[in-house]
């Protein structure tokens, strides 16, 4: 009780602190970028403009923001509802003081991830991981244009850490956190359900009786709990939100994804006319092809949550095709796990693969993005040989007893 207390009045300073500093330190941030969009947002709902309503919302825009009419812009907000719930308070603040204050957030949301990844590691070398998750490049993009995509890095990170702790909660908390980007938190989600539904039926695994059956049960209510409260930021979502994607994805730089960085747009844009429609056929052959191969090593994710956590977000990251520089945050689960595995070579390939994009990208901007692809294959790689070779990925059973 007395270190709830603690947590719970070190939070409520850590709030404070933040939104002083976003209302009263001035900063020169691009809330015109990404961050609009959830700002926007955010104005829309605490001004009872249901968010999905485009023209009223361009509207209320218009009169609380009075910019030249030129150069307004409102960028979709292309996320479920529950994500403009959670963060409503963002519209009751200017658009500076807000995009401050998501910054900050972010921040938050980044060291807490490193903070669950890096459970046990040695002191030293734990501290050493919260700088060095701030410099990689894409983390920096996200952070500067105040991306949306932290909350899934959290959410994989909570999992990472709360599957071998059997910490119910924590499991609930990091599942709801991977719908906030449904893109790139899908394919973890659904991997992570499964492997909860084998768990009630496999004693191989060692699970502490009813870890499975509770963590489900939790993760069913609070989705019931999410479809609930998202009739808050629109009633009419189930028709609304399509139609707001359908319009999202007629955009220019959207239809042609001509930002991507993924292997299927690469491949497309080298080998056929860069469409989306043969990113999209050939991300589903990549997507058949990383199924049967992981499928000859489901003893060992089965066996390691961890291993299986990290497997599915490297497949999100090989297969999807819409995926910006930004989303490579998650490639800091993967560096992670990597950097705690026995041996030196594991090591060395975190601090190639930490080193690679960054140097191609400041050398060759946006062209140098194609190193993140390079890097994730490589990982991959080395974790599915390691998987076969069943070295390093402990069963969740070593971890019981440490909740």
């Amino acid at each position: 009780m007395k270190r709830i207390l603690i947590y719970l009045l070190a939070s409520i300073l850590l709030i404070s602190i933040m939104v002083v500093v976003a209302i009263y330190v001035p900063n020169t941030l691009p809330v015109g970028s990404d961050f609009s969009a959830i700002y926007y947002a955010d104005l829309a709902l605490v001004n009872g403009v249901h968010v999905y309503d485009i023209p009223s919302m361009e509207a209320l825009a218009r009169s609380t923001i009075n910019p030249p009419n030129d150069r307004f812009f409102m960028p979709r907000f292309p996320y479920p509802p529950w994500y403009v719930i959670s963060t409503f308070y963002l519209g009751l603040m200017s658009i500076r003081s807000a995009g401050a204050l998501w910054f900050e957030i972010n921040l938050v949301m980044l060291f807490l991830s490193v903070w669950f990844l890096t459970d046990g590691w040695n002191g030293r070398l734990r501290l050493i991981a919260f700088p060095l998750s701030l410099f990689f490049l894409p983390v920096l993009g996200a952070l500067s244009v105040g991306q949306y995509g932290f909350p899934v890095l959290l959410g994989t990170s909570l999992l990472t850490y709360s599957l071998r702790k059997e910490n119910v909660a924590l499991t609930t908390l990091g599942a709801a956190m991977l719908t906030f980007k449904p893109h790139i938190g899908a394919l973890i989600l659904l991997s992570v359900l499964g492997w909860l539904i084998v768990s009630r039926s496999e004693p191989a695994l060692s699970l502490t009786e009813g870890f499975g059956r509770s963590a489900m049960r939790s993760i069913v209510v609070a989705g019931v709990g999410l479809s609930i409260i998202r009739l808050i930021a629109d009633p009419l979502w189930f028709i609304n939100y399509p139609k707001m994607l359908l319009g999202y994805q007629g955009e220019g730089n959207v239809s042609s994804c001509s930002e991507c960085s993924s292997i299927p747009v690469w491949t497309s844009r080298w080998l056929f006319d860069g469409s989306l429609k043969q990113a999209a056929i050939i991300a589903i052959i990549l997507f058949i092809i990383l199924m049967v191969l992981f499928w000859l090593i489901r003893g060992s994710l089965l066996r390691s949550p961890e291993l299986l956590v990290t497997s599915s977000l490297l497949v999100t990251l090989l297969v999807s095709p819409y995926l910006y520089n930004y989303d490579f945050i998650l490639l800091l689960v993967p560096f992670a796990v990597l950097a705690n595995s026995s041996g030196i070579i594991p090591k060395i390939i975190v601090i190639l693969d930490y080193l690679f994009p960054t140097i191609a990208i400041i050398l060759y901007s946006r062209n140098g993005n194609i190193t993140l692809n390079i890097v994730t294959i490589i990982i991959a790689a080395f974790l599915y040989l390691r998987a076969r070779s069943q070295v390093d990925f402990p069963a969740p059973a070593s971890y019981n007893g440490n909740n």
